[in-house]
């Protein structure tokens, strides 16, 4: 099971990490006894964030003032963008009538290789066909997740419920 967290309102990036798992910890009431209370952020150089706890992952996008945050017991990809003019011509990698087509395109595209690891220097590659991905078009943004099919709960947070996590 997946959980996606959203916030319109920059947050602190490890409050909102804590924020996301407490509450995948407590929704995911089969591995509330399994999971620690209490968890690290890991952060090793050029390698993509994670938790010190094994069998639940997370992701973390923001552009403007949205931030997303998904959590899930598979490794997973998110990208958010806000939707505005941008000069296609720039990105030939990628094919798109309008900026809604590009956007979702992109968030595929950067969902992909956040979800791999291989980071953003990956991101003119092909994906290969058997890649999953889900979008959600939130206001004026379009968000993408990639990961293996399961179940998406999404929710909107409020910015204050995040603080509490703060250290």
């Amino acid at each position: 099971m997946m959980i996606v967290f959203v916030v319109r309102e920059k947050v602190d990036s490890n409050a909102f990490i804590r924020f996301g798992y407490s509450n995948y910890r407590d929704l995911c009431g089969h591995l509330h006894e399994e999971l620690p209370e209490e968890i690290d952020i890991i952060r090793d150089g050029g390698h993509k964030p994670r938790l010190d706890v094994d069998g639940v992952y997370f992701n973390l996008s923001h552009s403007d003032n949205l931030v997303v945050l998904a959590v899930s017991n598979t490794e997973i990809g998110v990208d958010v963008e806000k939707i505005r003019p941008v000069r296609r011509e720039k990105f030939p990698f990628i094919e798109a009538e309008d900026d809604e087509e590009f956007f979702e395109k992109w968030t595929e595209r950067e969902s992909y290789v956040k979800f791999t690891g291989e980071g953003v220097g990956s991101i003119k590659k092909p994906i290969p066909d058997d890649a999953h991905f889900e979008h959600f078009d939130m206001w004026d943004y379009h968000a993408c997740i990639c990961a293996p099919p399961q179940n998406i709960r999404c929710f909107e947070i409020n910015p204050e419920a995040v603080k509490d996590f703060e250290i």
